[in-house]
């Protein structure tokens, strides 16, 4: 029985990047009718015209970095400058999307935010995604070391963004150290799915 080659190009990239949980899957992108580039030259040169190499602590090969979220956004993603609240252009990041942990005294706030196109009825936005910048090599699966008196919210950089989308009723965001790019869903209430893509080939 012949495979349809489109599900196989997205089983193939999928098993690169080794997901957890359920992000997307093969036959929804197939539906969904996104399909991979074959040609990729330009956009991978592109793409290290907007990264700087650095290298972190305990590592020896300098490795690609995204200093610039916004700028990657926009000319490597493909989106408008408004797209991304939290930017000049895109506006203040609302305190609608913040996030409390009063047992913690600690607030948690997005980064950057990507609106919907359409409002709810009482005009109101609604958001499609949250984006949140970590310090630049930060591993997003370890909890920080930090002071015995520093009551805070000890929790990786991963928990604490999956907290912050499931409370803001987000469930979709990309959490970045600039090394590497994460696409999460965490919808309330239900298991959540990571994938992460690495600055590095």
């Amino acid at each position: 029985m012949a495979r349809d080659p489109e599900l196989i190009a997205h089983q193939e990239w999928l098993g690169y990047l080794q997901p957890v949980g359920l992000v997307v899957s093969p036959p929804a992108l197939v539906d969904a009718q996104a399909f991979p580039s074959k040609n990729i030259i330009p956009e991978h040169n592109r793409f290290l015209e907007m990264v700087d190499q650095i290298t972190l602590e305990r590592e020896n090969d300098p490795q690609p970095s995204i200093r610039d979220f916004p700028r990657f956004a926009t000319q490597m993603l493909g989106w408008e400058p408004a797209d991304l609240v939290g930017t000049a252009e895109g506006g203040l990041v609302p305190d609608s999307l913040e996030v409390t942990l009063t047992e913690y005294n600690e607030t948690l706030r997005p980064s950057y935010a990507v609106p919907e196109f359409d409002k709810t009825p009482n005009g109101d936005r609604k958001w499609l995604m949250l984006i949140q910048r970590v310090k630049l090599g930060l591993n997003l699966d370890d909890t920080p070391e930090t002071d015995s008196k520093d009551h805070r919210w000890q929790a990786s950089p991963q928990a604490r963004f999956e907290r912050l989308l499931r409370e803001s009723q987000v469930p979709i965001g990309l959490l970045s150290n600039g090394t590497h790019l994460r696409l999460v869903y965490a919808p309330r209430g239900e298991t959540s799915g990571n994938l992460t893509f690495p600055g590095r080939p």
